[in-house]
């Protein structure tokens, strides 16, 4: 039987081990397409989490990867565009899986990434949670909805393709804004981003690429700027099973510089199931840092839909 996740990741290539190296090529087709023209980054990162799974024994001596499960990734090395092919490799060593992905001719990878598991995870989690909500109650009926685009992995709703099809929304909560999104409450995720699961349990690649994107929806109402991730952390806390109710939050922590300099922003973000009473189990922690990009900024004004929307969300920026 045909593996949803690999198929959707790496196509009709073959997954390969040498020695102690996994590897698979990626193509960035439009399949993968986060900003307009350039492959999500938390495809390459789900791409590399897919790969460790496969040698999680190397590390822990057990056929999964023991939690917490701690990721660092760092991007930026190397542009990666749609239509470029990559090379995702993983290897263990004594106290961590190491991950790469390269670009075809580039000298500095498109994505690295350390992975770490149980006793070895250290503390990534720098920002205090004080905007996750204690019961669902505190944030129904006081969303607004976000502007998406039309291909995006994960906000592209009218997309053709498999994608996450999620919505984002700003909540005006009591410690600032906080943008969030959902997943599980609705039949119709069970085609989208429940999609992305195996065993019963929601892939990584899912996850991550939501809070990412959360994070940088909170890192633009910070800055009123668009941008690219340059350091993602995630921690996860435990296994998600499919048609749990989760909530992402993402909130902008700081912003140094100016955009027709440079421009950096930081967010945190995290990934809570509620429970049937409305209150939440923190399950992912996740903080970053993006480089702001007036070019991102401005294909935001034009490519996001719908365009009233779109208006809103740069008010509420103070753009």
């Amino acid at each position: 039987m045909t593996d949803f996740i690999q198929s959707f990741l790496f196509n009709d290539n073959w997954i390969e081990k040498k020695g102690e190296t996994v590897s698979a090529v990626m193509a960035m087709d439009d399949s993968k397409e986060g900003w307009v023209g350039i492959p999500h980054g938390g495809i390459g990162m789900g791409a590399i989490l897919e790969l460790v799974s496969g040698i999680g024994s190397a590390v822990s001596n057990q056929k999964e990867l023991p939690y917490p499960v701690g990721c660092s990734f760092r991007m930026g090395g190397a542009e990666a565009r749609g239509g470029d092919r990559v090379l995702v490799e993983t290897m263990p060593t004594d106290t961590m899986i190491s991950g790469k992905i390269s670009v075809e001719k580039a000298d500095m990878p498109y994505i690295t990434a350390e992975i770490r598991c149980g006793d070895q995870v250290k503390e990534i989690d720098s920002y205090m949670r004080s905007y996750l909500p204690e019961k669902f109650s505190q944030i129904e009926g006081r969303l607004v909805h976000l502007p998406h685009y039309l291909n995006c992995f994960v906000c592209g709703v009218e997309r053709q393709l498999p994608g996450l099809k999620r919505r984002f929304h700003l909540w005006e909560s009591p410690h600032g804004k906080v943008v969030c999104a959902f997943a599980g409450f609705n039949e119709e995720d069970r085609e989208t981003f429940f999609r992305f699961e195996r065993n019963g349990l929601v892939h990584p690649m899912a996850l991550m690429a939501v809070l990412d994107e959360t994070m940088g929806w909170g890192g633009f109402f910070a800055s009123a700027n668009g941008g690219v991730s340059v350091r993602l952390n995630y921690k996860f806390l435990r296994n998600i099973r499919i048609n749990e109710k989760l909530v992402f939050f993402g909130q902008g922590e700081k912003v140094m510089g100016r955009i027709d300099k440079r421009m950096l922003f930081w967010a945190s973000g995290c990934g809570a199931v509620m429970a049937e009473d409305g209150t939440f189990e923190k399950v992912i922690e996740s903080s970053g840092q993006w480089y702001a990009m007036t070019a991102l900024t401005e294909q935001m004004r034009k490519e996001l839909i719908p365009e009233e929307l779109t208006n809103k969300a740069f008010a509420a920026a103070g753009a």
